[in-house]
C-alpha cells in the first residue's frame, strides 16, 4: 500500500512539471508551483521503512488484541462451566438428585426424532433431536435429557419414543417404569437397543 502511494506522489510531481512546462506564460503561477524541491528531499526508503515498521507495530498490536480476546473467552467459558456445577448442586442435592439420560445403540431399525418424558403422570422434558446430536449417541455417546429433585417413595416414569422405523414410515413407542426411590442421587437410562432377532427396536428404561 504505502509503495503506491509512493508512486502515486512521484506521478503527481511529474504531472506537475509537464503543466508547467505547457502553462501559457503565466510567471505568477510558474514561479510559485516550479518549486519542487520539497520532492527531492524525500527519501523514500526512509518513508517505506518507518510505514511498514508502523504497519508491523499494529498489525502486532492486533495479534496481542486477539490473543487477549480469545484467552479471555476461555476463561468465562471455563467459569461458566463452574458456576454451571454450582449451581446444580445447589438446586439438585445429592440427597435427592434424579437424572435421566438417552442411549442409543447403531440405529439400524429406527431413527430417533425426538422424546418426551413424563413423570408422575407430569410432561417434565421434551426434546428433539439433530443429526448431530444422533450420529454422536450412536458412536456411543449418551445425552442428559432431565435433571431434577425427587423425593423418597414411589414414582412413575413414562417416555414416548418418536421417529422413523426400518421402513422408513412413523414410528411410536411408550416405555413405562414404576419405581421406588431410595436416599441419595439415582439415575435412569432411557436405552434404545436394535433387536436384530426381531428385527426391531427395544425400548427400555434402566435404573442404575
Amino acid at each position: 500500500m504505502w509503495k503506491a502511494l509512493i508512486k502515486a506522489i512521484a506521478v503527481c510531481v511529474v504531472m506537475s512539471e509537464v503543466l508547467l512546462a505547457y502553462a501559457d506564460g503565466d510567471e505568477n503561477i510558474v514561479s510559485q508551483s516550479n518549486d519542487t524541491s520539497w520532492a527531492a528531499n524525500i527519501d523514500v526508503r526512509q518513508v517505506a521503512a518507518e510505514s511498514d515498521d508502523s504497519a508491523l507495530g499494529e498489525l502486532k498490536d492486533l495479534k496481542a488484541i486477539a490473543n487477549s480476546i480469545q484467552n479471555l473467552k476461555a476463561e468465562v467459558i471455563t467459569l461458566n462451566k463452574d458456576l454451571r456445577q454450582m449451581e446444580e448442586k445447589l438446586l439438585f442435592p445429592s440427597n435427592t438428585r434424579y437424572t435421566v439420560f438417552v442411549s442409543i445403540t447403531t440405529g439400524q431399525f429406527f431413527k430417533l426424532d425426538s422424546i418426551k418424558l413424563k413423570i408422575d403422570g407430569k410432561l417434565v422434558a421434551t426434546h428433539v433431536y439433530s443429526d448431530k446430536q444422533r450420529a454422536a449417541m450412536e458412536r456411543g455417546g449418551i445425552h442428559r435429557l432431565y435433571v431434577t429433585n425427587m423425593n423418597e417413595g414411589k414414582h412413575e416414569i413414562t417416555a414416548f419414543f418418536n421417529g422413523i422405523g426400518q421402513d422408513g414410515r412413523p414410528y411410536k413407542r411408550a416405555a413405562n417404569l414404576d419405581f421406588e426411590k431410595n436416599i441419595g442421587g439415582e439415575f435412569l437410562e432411557l436405552a434404545i437397543v436394535d433387536d436384530g432377532s426381531i428385527q426391531e427396536p427395544t425400548f427400555t428404561l434402566k435404573r442404575w
